[in-house]
Order: C-alpha cells, then structure tokens, then sequence
C-alpha cells in the first residue's frame, strides 16, 4: 500500500485512480526536474525547484515515519534517497536566497 501514491492516495481516491501511481514513478520525474531545470538560470526555475524540494522532503518525512513506526523496519536505499532529498532542499533554498544582479 505504502509503495504508491505515498500510501494516500488511494485512501483519498481509491487503489484503480490514475493518481495512485508507484512512488518511484513520482521520484522519477522529481530527479528529471531537479537535473533538468538545475541547469535553467532564473528565478522561475528557482522557484520550481525550492517548492519541489519542499514538497519531497515532506515526502520523506512522511515515508520515513510510515517506515519506523507504521512498518518497524530500517531501509538504508530508502534513508539514502531521503538524505538525498534533504540535501537537494538544501542545495535549491541556497540558490533561491542567492543575490540576484541588479538590473539599471
């Protein structure tokens, strides 16, 4: 259950939605954001991949509290890709807060 849609979705929208896809499809397309818009200069691109960032460290709370107290289990891929998921915010929230140039 916990493999798609976070666990969530199909509580909210039942397991046949099309929401309730696998939670590797979802960090398929999160890492192909974050690699293709990392390299897109500007504030926009900024902005995407921050409020993603955020969005997948909630994420990994969320699935790291379902891991030890749902599940009572330990998952090294899994603290792995939460690490690297708090090193992404990290790394996005340093770029959101850099200096923007000045313009005339």
């Amino acid at each position: 259950r916990w493999g798609r849609g976070l666990g969530l979705v199909e509580v909210v929208l039942g397991p046949d939605s099309v929401a309730n896809v696998p939670n590797g499809a979802i960090g398929v397309l999160f890492y192909l954001l974050q690699g293709l818009l990392g390299a897109v200069p500007g504030r926009g691109a900024a902005a995407v991949l921050l409020g993603t960032s955020v969005a997948s460290a909630l994420a990994s709370l969320w699935l790291a509290g379902v891991l030890a107290f749902g599940l009572r289990d330990l998952c090294l891929i899994c603290l792995a890709t939460y690490g690297l998921n708090a090193a992404l915010l990290a790394l996005n929230c340093r770029r959101w807060r850099r200096p923007r140039p000045k313009t005339a």
